[in-house]
């Protein structure tokens, strides 16, 4: 147990030094698989049951990254994909040709309505690492404590998730090189393809716009919530529904055009999906007939808590 959990932080705090290397991008002036080691018992083929409990490696957020990427790329690139992928060229294309104008009565009523240029800010924060990283530390510290393994294994797959899907985007921003609205020289921003890197750091919203990565790594970590609890119905539409409010509060904000969330919403969903397809069912995964578990709960609005089942 002690072992899990110093893993468990040292995993937190490669996030929350993550967190702040994306955080330089605002502006100044402003779990995993469950490896089987015994014999699986298929009595019915709707339940399927262990000799003994399955395990995770705490490590998979490090050790699962090439898999992920490789696993992505596939996807992304698949013959399948193709249709997807032209449809989201099309929508990008569009969004471009209209940016400066869809945004224009956003960042107004950001700087004239002291409601919404709070509302904003707050919004924004959802998409932070730091706030990831809390998420994952809740559903990891309750899965220690009470034992819950599909809550530990939703722990290490946000933070997964958040490293694979945030590296990818830091690569793309450093490759694309779009200017935000706030340091846009024309409309819609110019686009500066491989720019210095020692331009990039000294100048970042000038270079850092394409894609969001607080839109991708939001939908990435939503993604492997609602994978985890897919009985829980209410997780997806109040989950979709934060990640559009995050990206309405960084368009507001002048970090970023509606343009710059297409492929990042694409990133964040096939990341959390890559990650998810590894799960195997296991039998601590909440359905035990009785027993105290963490989840998602509606309550006066959607949040954690303790569901207890007798």
């Amino acid at each position: 147990m002690k072992l899990k959990l110093i893993n468990f932080i040292l995993l937190s705090g490669l996030l929350f030094f993550y967190s702040k290397l994306s955080a330089q991008e605002e502006p100044l002036a402003c779990a995993e698989e469950n490896s089987v080691d015994s014999e699986i018992f298929v009595d019915n083929p709707k339940f399927i049951t262990y000799a003994h409990p399955s395990s995770f490696d705490w490590s998979d957020p490090i050790t699962k990254m090439p898999q992920d990427f490789l696993a992505f790329s596939k996807h992304a690139f698949s013959k399948d994909n193709f249709p997807t992928l032209a449809s989201l060229t099309f929508l990008t294309t569009l969004l471009i040709a209209t940016d400066h104008e869809s945004i224009y009565s956003l960042r107004k009523e950001y700087r004239s309505s002291r409601t919404f240029h709070d509302i904003a800010k707050k919004t924004t924060y959802l998409g932070d690492g730091e706030f990831h990283l809390g998420m994952a530390a809740l559903f990891g510290g309750a899965g220690l404590i009470f034992k819950d393994n599909r809550a530990l294994r939703t722990a290490v797959q946000i933070v997964e998730a958040e490293l694979v899907t945030g590296i990818t985007v830091q690569i793309l921003k450093r490759i694309t090189g779009r200017e935000s609205p706030q340091s846009a020289s024309i409309n819609g921003g110019k686009f500066r393809p491989f720019p210095n890197l020692g331009d990039y750091h000294r100048d970042q919203p000038k270079y850092y716009s394409y894609p969001s990565g607080h839109v991708s790594t939001s939908m990435a970590v939503l993604t492997v919530i609602a994978e985890n609890y897919p009985e829980i119905k209410w997780i997806k539409p109040v989950g979709y529904s934060l990640v559009g409010l995050i990206g309405v509060g960084l368009a507001a904000r002048g970090w970023h055009w509606l343009s710059d969330y297409p492929l990042a919403v694409a990133l964040g969903y096939t990341f959390g999906k890559v990650i998810t397809e590894r799960n195997i069912p296991d039998p601590a995964d909440d359905d035990h007939e009785y027993g105290i578990s963490f989840q998602p709960v509606m309550k006066n609005g959607p949040g954690f808590g303790l569901v207890y089942k007798f």
